[in-house]
């Protein structure tokens, strides 16, 4: 019998949280300053198209 896709996600989330309760597990670095600039970028050029599309500039 198959299992549930709730059985599943719990199965692989039990086994993600004991992977990641090891003490040898390599977390990732923490975001530096030009990962946030490259974010609020990616935001402001956004944000510009949408505005661009509201206005009728582009189609």
């Amino acid at each position: 019998m198959e299992k549930s896709i709730e059985e599943l996600i719990r199965e692989e989330t039990d086994e993600r949280l004991k992977q990641m309760a090891a003490p040898d597990y390599p977390f990732p670095a923490k975001i530096s300053g030009a990962d946030w600039a490259a974010m609020a970028a990616c935001i402001g050029v956004s944000l510009v198209l949408i505005i661009l599309c509201m206005t009728g500039v582009i189609v």
